[in-house]
């Protein structure tokens, strides 16, 4: 009895040691993270088609206490993905990012621009609330838990996500499994350089 306790405790000091080794996130992470997300990307998928994606900070000056940016996702100059982003700290160790649909898309296409377009409006134009919950696991990235996620509707439901964002390339990641298969897609935001 007296062994088992000890290994016990042994497994408990150890695993203590290993909890006090992971970064721990703070708002300040947060806000980071918005700022860094913040702009324009060529998106990759698999080394070869490619699509633009706009990152576009809204209603900065509402008073807001969370981050809001505004996704705009075209392909072929078409858009085909328009979403409205909550950046929310959960607890010490992650923060969630809230994915919104717009009540009127069409309404908003090609205005990711013109940030201060949005300042005529309120959150009254979005809808739906679905999260992914991020972790941080270094001082410079993020990154989600595989999951079936339906937040993101341009990806079939059923199919695995697992995303990443590191702020020290400033590029975001995404590896999609397809339901009833084990390939890997993967999908590569690469920021922009801006003059």
């Amino acid at each position: 009895m007296k062994r088992f306790a000890l290994i016990i405790a042994a497994i408990f000091l150890a695993f203590n040691g290993f909890a006090q080794k992971q970064p721990k996130f703070t708002v300040e992470d947060a806000k980071q993270f918005y700022r860094t997300m913040q702009g324009d990307y060529t998106v990759i998928v698999n080394d070869s088609t490619t699509a633009q994606a706009h990152f576009t900070p809204i209603w900065e000056n509402m008073g807001n206490p969370f981050q809001w940016l505004y996704l705009e996702v075209s392909m072929n100059e078409k858009v085909i993905l328009q979403k409205v982003l909550e950046v929310q700290p959960k607890n010490a160790k992650q923060f969630r990012v809230y994915i919104h649909d717009l009540k009127n898309p069409e309404q908003f296409a090609g205005k990711w621009g013109n940030r201060n377009y949005f300042d005529g409006f309120n959150n009254s134009i979005i809808k739906g609330g679905k999260r992914i919950t991020f972790v941080k696991t270094s001082d410079f990235s993020y990154q989600s838990q595989w999951r079936r996620n339906k937040a993101i509707d341009c990806f079939p439901q059923g199919d695995m996500l697992h995303f990443k964002f590191v702020q020290e390339d400033e590029r975001f990641y995404i590896k999609r499994v397809p339901k009833r298969t084990d390939r890997i897609l993967g999908y590569q935001g690469i920021k922009e350089l801006t003059d």
